[in-house]
């Protein structure tokens, strides 16, 4: 044994249905880079025991998730107050307001579980059992975020349209693949025992792709079904029309700063949104495209289709870079004083006028349920001398 590690397992719950995989974490021999089998489940006590340093470390953040997403946390949690104690999750999952309560809660714990684990590349298995070595069941981590293109083809009979994913210059069909959906949305995925983030969609929009090729629209179904189904995705995903006239938009029609907080480094940055058209474009994101789809007078498809212009962004964001602003590693802006995690507030209070000139909108978060002032303000204090009576009166 040449180290322990803390293990990070993807548990699958089938007799509960609706939920994704929940994780549990672990103490696990590594040696020669391999995990060995299970030693403790990792709980402050235990790695204390165990001399494994994770206070401070995004581990802290990862076992406190974990606790959360127990399964008999999420019962004491959610379980109505009138329900008897061995009312199940499954049982409260029956309800559909509470369901979407507790998705909810459990998509957002995930969202920043996934994030961390990417960003830190910690261990992780699928489905371990005490009594194998967790090697055998290592996902690994995808370098990259899957970008979606959706692919319309016009045929006599109608249209055909599939979904693959862009992996840097690879294309992943999905039926070529062994995929599991770990979360819908924000949606991560394994392929083939490594995991990926996909932009821009509902994991579970892949699901009919699993084992098949393409999808046939016959002609007397396919405003029904591009109604329902195509055009709520098409406006986040790359699209490939073959058969279609596709008209292209790239101008930037306005832009804007908006001021976020980062809940990973606890501090306020600035997010950089470009409008094109109708469709609104996040600087850190990697969506280059936006979509859509409708039907002309009579009757045939048209495909409209917006293409993001980097050079014109680039040159937005050189004006916030001049004013003392660096972009950081998730493509958001920030002041060089880290120290401060309000300091972005101070800076867009320096320059509000001068972004106004530039013409960017500003777009400020409540705190506190209160309203951030921009306008320039100073503190003035008057030290009067009371008159006494031993005084002389004019």
């Amino acid at each position: 044994m040449d180290s322990l590690c803390i293990c990070y397992n993807l548990v699958d719950h089938n007799n509960i249905p609706g939920i994704p995989p929940l994780p549990e974490a672990y103490i696990v021999p590594v040696t020669n880079g391999s995990l060995g089998y299970v030693e403790k489940q990792a709980t402050p006590g235990t790695l204390e025991s165990f001399g494994i340093p994770y206070l401070e470390t995004s581990h802290e953040q990862l076992l406190e998730i974990c606790s959360s997403l127990k399964i008999a946390v999420l019962e004491q949690q959610f379980r109505p107050a009138k329900k008897r104690k061995t009312f199940g999750l499954a049982e409260i999952l029956k309800e559909p307001k509470i369901k979407e309560v507790i998705l909810d809660y459990i998509n957002k714990k995930l969202s920043v579980f996934y994030a961390l684990v990417i960003e830190n590349k910690y261990a992780v298995i699928h489905n371990a059992q005490r009594k194998d070595p967790f090697e055998v069941h290592r996902l690994s981590i995808g370098d990259s975020i899957l970008n979606p293109i959706l692919e319309f083809t016009k045929t006599d009979e109608g249209i055909d349209y599939s979904f693959s994913l862009k992996d840097g210059d690879k294309s992943i069909v999905p039926q070529n693949h062994s995929i599991q959906i770990l979360l819908n949305e924000p949606s991560w995925i394994v392929v083939d025992k490594y995991i990926f983030h996909i932009n821009n969609l509902n994991a579970n929009k892949l699901k009919p792709f699993f084992s098949k090729e393409k999808i046939t629209i016959a002609k007397k179904h396919i405003k029904t079904y591009l109604d329902k189904v195509i055009i709520p995705v098409i406006k986040n995903v790359d699209v490939i029309a073959n058969g279609f006239e596709i008209v292209i938009n790239k101008t930037i029609a306005s832009y804007g700063i908006e001021v976020i907080q980062d809940f990973i480094k606890e501090n306020y940055v600035v997010k950089v949104v470009f409008k094109y058209d109708q469709s609104v474009f996040d600087y850190n994101s990697s969506k280059t495209t936006s979509s859509d789809v409708h039907f002309g007078e009579s009757e045939e498809i048209q495909i409209t289709q917006i293409k993001r212009d980097p050079e014109a962004e680039k040159q937005i964001i050189a004006l916030l870079e001049s004013k003392s602003l660096v972009i950081n590693n998730n493509l958001l802006l920030e002041t060089e004083n880290l120290e401060d995690p309000l300091a972005i507030f101070n800076w867009v209070q320096q320059h509000h006028a001068q972004l106004e000139k530039e013409g960017f909108e500003i777009t400020l978060p409540d705190l506190d349920n209160r309203t951030v002032n921009l306008d320039a303000h100073q503190i003035e204090i008057q030290n009067k001398k009371k008159m006494t009576g031993s005084m002389s009166k004019e």
